[in-house]
């Protein structure tokens, strides 16, 4: 009964949601209507039979279809620019975790890492009909460095034209696999024309106009309507440059939650969901009553995990941290947080799905016995007989779990119920301070400063894809920035582990890479600075009976870069 009136509150959302009249606008750079692409008018006659191009893509989202800005990442059109929509990014990753080209047309990089020679579609067009020149990719390259200040091109020494499609990037330090490998894959070309009145200052974050939406991927916004929670985008067919475009057009509506993507999915409303690093809660997937609707379950590359302070007295002993890990209930962890759809995690943070996978550690297991005697072996006894275990010196022993400040909240603060319960279950007393978590402000600057002895935080598949866990864990900056730059929030000091993390994200070739992290999952294991708390399935459900073609991409889900050349209609 409880479900049944669930189903009928989701539907009359859904009904609510898009029923109103709102305004809607359409962006002055958007070409003639009438303009629509056909799999006759993009085929030769080959022999073959032409694709069946899908008319229209309906894609659901929970994410706000609000703000229109080519460089920024709010909202769903920034999100979704992640995957070569309308922006075209200078490379993508496909499934087996290769660099392969997009605006970028063909790429290679030098023996010693630091010069790139690349080639450029000379036939792209901005989708306000202008067409893209050189100027625009000397531009962004210096947009990015001077104005963005984009930590990927500190090294920064040259962009330079080597012929009429193709060009030279020169750093002064083997950067070139790590910028590709790391925000090349989410960031693109930037039109010159729409950019260079905010060269110098910081106003490009908040431009609103029609043309800050302006780009020259595969697709451009024709219209949107803010109040509806619509947006409406057309193939640009100059832009094939990646293949044939199949899909002629794409609709991204936006719904209230969940639970009403679900609704909307088995209704026929939408085609698929997607929403960066936001997959489906596993608990609504038995919401699915129509057989046409696959859940699109993938393993997951972003995690839940845990960051011991280890600059404390309790985080700086590792037969602390091993009691820790023995006493915490991971079965009941991957519940709570995998919704039943998930693994206990192994002793080198990062899952299967990351690139550089070490395999073989050691599986996590709960055994509190084992636990009581590590702990009472390493002299954290019960001096005054209430229930409650001192520091060896005999001092009062209070471990600080702080959650990290996010929109996940309710979750993490379960978690932390749980460790609290764990920890208290082999006499060691937990608790959270609410003052640190009132505000994102407050939860960082007292993770920045170490004021914890077990963090509990998060990295998202976007993050995990190449920047890792690991990044989360670092204590030093980057060498050549400052100690207050951002998400610096481990309190592992050694200089092995820092500079390791450092030359992995800088690393000259994927053989550098894959080194690095293998070493970083090691030492996790070895140390115990940190853990992973879970490792999850995600799901981007889609409808199966229309279309084919679909690659459900590993936490990512079938809107990745490849779908706009694979769909077909049946």
């Amino acid at each position: 009964m409880k479900r049944a009136l669930c189903l009928l509150l989701s539907a009359v959302l859904l009904l609510g949601l898009f029923a109103g009249c709102g305004k809607q606008t359409t962006p002055e750079t958007t070409a003639a209507a009438g303009t629509e692409t056909t799999a006759a008018a993009e085929t030769e006659t080959t022999g073959e039979a032409p694709k069946k191009h899908v008319k229209n893509l309906v894609i659901g989202t929970t994410t706000a279809n609000t703000t229109f800005n080519l460089y920024g990442q709010t909202d769903i059109f920034g999100r979704i620019n992640y995957v070569n929509f309308c922006r075209a990014n200078w490379i993508y990753e496909d499934e087996n975790g290769d660099l392969q080209p997009f605006f970028f047309t063909s790429f290679e990089i030098s023996e010693d890492g630091k010069v790139l020679d690349f080639t450029w579609p000379t036939t792209a067009v901005w989708s306000d009909g202008e067409k893209v020149t050189w100027d625009d990719i000397d531009f962004t390259f210096r947009f990015l460095k001077d104005t963005a200040k984009s930590s990927s091109f500190i090294h920064l020494v040259s962009v330079e034209p080597t012929g009429d499609d193709s060009g030279r990037i020169t750093f002064s330090e083997p950067d070139v696999y790590g910028w590709l490998s790391g925000s090349a894959t989410m960031q693109g070309l930037l039109p010159k024309h729409v950019w260079e009145k905010f060269e110098g200052t910081d106003d490009y974050k908040n431009y609103t106009e029609p043309d800050a939406a302006v780009g020259c991927g595969p697709y451009k916004l024709v219209s949107y309507d803010v109040d509806a929670q619509v947006s409406y985008y057309e193939a640009i067919p100059e832009n094939n440059y990646h293949g044939e475009i199949t899909v002629d057009s794409v609709t991204i509506k936006t719904y209230a939650d969940q639970t009403a993507i679900m609704m909307a999915l088995n209704a026929g409303e939408i085609d698929c969901y997607y929403a960066y690093s936001t997959p489906i809660d596993a608990t609504l997937i038995d919401l699915i009553s129509d057989s046409a609707v696959d859940p699109g379950e993938s393993i997951y590359a972003g995690e839940d995990q845990i960051t011991f302070g280890m600059t404390r007295p309790a985080g700086s002993d590792y037969q602390f941290r091993l009691a820790v890990t023995k006493a915490m209930d991971w079965n009941l962890l991957t519940d709570a947080i995998g919704g039943g759809y998930g693994e206990v995690p192994r002793a080198g943070i990062i899952p299967p799905s990351c690139t550089g996978y070490l395999d073989g550690l050691p599986q996590f297991a709960q055994d509190v016995d084992e636990a009581n005697r590590i702990l009472d072996e390493a002299g954290y006894k019960d001096v005054n007989n209430d229930g409650i275990r001192e520091f060896p010196d005999g001092s009062e022993m209070k471990i600080l779990i702080v959650p990290q400040y996010s929109k996940k909240m309710d979750l993490r603060n379960r978690i932390a119920e749980v460790l609290i319960d764990n920890l208290k279950a082999v006499g060691v007393n937990a608790y959270v301070d609410q003052e640190i978590i009132v505000s994102s402000e407050v939860w960082e600057s007292n993770i920045q400063a170490g004021n914890y002895d077990i963090a509990i935080g998060y990295t998202t598949a976007g993050m995990a894809r190449h920047t890792s866990a690991f990044r989360y864990y670092v204590y030093e900056p980057k060498p050549g920035t400052e100690r207050s730059a951002s998400w610096l929030w481990g309190t592992y000091t050694d200089e092995e582990f820092n500079s390791t993390v450092w030359r992995m994200l800088n690393a000259s070739s994927r053989e550098e890479y894959v080194s690095c992290i293998q070493w970083l999952q090691q030492e996790a294991a070895d140390t115990l600075f940190g853990c992973a708390l879970s490792w999850t399935s995600c799901f981007y459900p889609y409808r199966t009976d229309k279309y084919e073609g679909w690659y459900n991409r590993p936490s990512w889900g079938v809107v990745n870069d490849e779908l706009w050349y694979s769909l077909t209609s049946k």
